[in-house]
C-alpha cells in the first residue's frame, strides 16, 4: 500500500488509480534494476548492458575521451572505466592518446566492437518492434510521450 499523502483528498477511484500508478512505476524500477547488470547473449560471448551502452556512446563521442563517453552514456565514470577495460580486453575498443590533448584518451570501436553494437541494436529494434506491434493504435499514440515522461520521473527518483 502506498502513502497516499495529498492524493487522499481525491475520490476513491482516483486514489486507487494513483496506487496502481505507484505500483507500476516501482515495477518499472525493479525491472530496470534486474536487467541493468544482466548479460545479453551475443553469439560466442556475452556483453553487459553497461558495456553495450558504452559501445554506443563511443560511436558518438569516443574521440572526446572517457568523460564525454560517461556523459553520453549516462553512467558514472568508474562504471565506464570498468566497461572500457573489459571491452578493450575483448578487442572491441581501442584507446590511443588524444592527438591534441595528451592527458586524454581517444576511444574508437574496433571492427568487432562495431559488429557487436550493430547486432545488439538490430536485436533490440526487433524486440521493440514486437512490443510496438502488440500495442493498439490508441496505445501507440501515447507510448512515446509516456515512456519519455516515465524516464524523466525515474531520473528524479534515483
Amino acid at each position: 500500500m502506498t502513502d497516499r499523502g495529498d492524493v487522499a483528498t481525491r475520490s476513491d477511484e482516483s486514489v486507487d488509480l494513483f496506487d496502481d500508478f505507484v505500483d507500476a512505476v516501482l515495477d518499472l524500477l525493479r525491472a530496470a534494476r534486474r536487467t541493468g547488470g544482466a548479460a545479453n547473449n551475443v553469439p560466442g560471448d556475452a556483453i553487459s548492458v553497461p558495456q553495450l551502452v558504452v559501445l554506443g556512446a563511443i560511436s558518438v563521442v569516443g574521440d572526446r575521451g572517457v568523460s564525454a563517453v560517461a556523459e553520453q552514456a549516462g553512467l558514472a565514470q568508474p562504471t565506464v572505466t570498468r566497461a572500457l577495460t573489459a571491452l578493450e580486453r575483448r578487442g572491441m575498443v581501442a584507446r590511443a592518446p588524444h592527438a591534441r590533448d595528451g592527458r586524454s584518451m581517444c576511444l574508437t570501436l574496433t571492427a568487432a566492437g562495431r559488429a557487436v553494437l550493430e547486432e545488439k541494436r538490430r536485436d533490440l529494434v526487433g524486440r521493440f518492434a514486437e512490443i510496438w506491434e502488440s500495442l493498439g493504435a490508441d496505445e501507440r499514440e501515447h507510448a512515446v510521450s509516456l515512456v519519455r515522461r516515465l524516464s524523466a520521473v525515474t531520473d528524479r527518483l534515483v
